[in-house]
């Protein structure tokens, strides 16, 4: 039998924000009849239907950047023949609508009065994003994060950061890690921001060899595995979105077009 597929929705794009030349944050508008299926907790990511012309819909995952009770948003940057975040960055605009899942991901702090050991490269700053703004809102613990871009430009929420730590002087402090400075962080070097913090929660998105080498990093710190939180998307198989309107259309025009005598 097979298992059955979670509910999509269609929502309405209500604004998109470029933050840096290749990455955009896209707000969605949730109807109020809606609002508690997309409650969500700091950390978590959307999975969105972006459409395509060989399989209707393909799901791509990016996390949501805002805290809980603020307006669903998540950011998006391009990546090399990214289809979908290709897709979002040149053709998503006010007024688009997109097949949304519900928020999901477990990459969420246990308590946001915890000392949180944050550690993000490039867009992995997003869900990142999410947990600071929450706790620094809503707990009472002290957050130091360690944020390692290519170069100052790519640097996703560069002023939000900077009013963050300015308004939360004693609770939040933000180091920036420029490759194109500084060059790649050894594992030296990023013990070296986790030895001081040993009894702090980790948590850990980025690049796959920037989360390597530092969760790697704690590993030898002697961070026990509940103490180290690793974000990890999951290829989909098959589509999530079930037989929605837009892959129907989607796969009627690519048989109509396969076949010799139509049209």
């Amino acid at each position: 039998m097979t298992a059955p597929i979670e509910q999509s929705y269609r929502l309405t794009v209500a604004d998109v924000r470029r933050e840096t030349a290749d990455a955009v944050s896209v707000t969605f508008d949730v109807p109020r009849d809606l609002t508690h299926v997309f409650a969500f907790s700091p950390g978590q990511f959307l999975t969105l239907g972006v459409p395509s012309d060989r399989t209707g819909l393909v799901a791509r995952c990016y996390s949501i950047n805002v805290p809980p009770g603020e307006p669903l948003n998540v950011t998006v940057k391009r990546t090399v023949d990214g289809y979908a975040s290709n897709w979002i960055n040149d053709h998503v605009a006010p007024g688009t609508t997109i097949r949304v899942l519900p928020p999901s991901g477990i990459f969420v702090p246990r308590d946001l009065s915890d000392d949180l050991l944050l550690y993000a490269g490039g867009s992995g700053i997003t869900p990142i994003m999410s947990i600071i703004r929450t706790a620094l809102r809503d707990g009472t613990g002290r957050l130091f994060l360690l944020y390692a871009n290519r170069d100052e430009r790519s640097v996703i929420f560069a002023e939000p950061l900077r009013e963050l730590a300015a308004a939360h002087p004693d609770r939040l402090q933000v180091v920036h890690w420029l490759e194109t400075v500084q060059g790649i962080p050894t594992p030296d070097q990023l013990q070296a921001f986790a030895a001081e913090r040993l009894e702090w929660n980790a948590f850990v998105c980025g690049p796959a060899p920037f989360m390597k080498a530092t969760i790697d990093s704690l590993k030898r710190l002697g961070f026990p595995r509940a103490r180290r939180h690793q974000e990890k998307f999951v290829s989909l198989g098959g589509n999530p979105f079930g037989d929605v309107d837009e892959v129907l259309a989607a796969q009627a025009t690519l048989m109509a077009a396969d076949d010799p005598v139509a049209g």
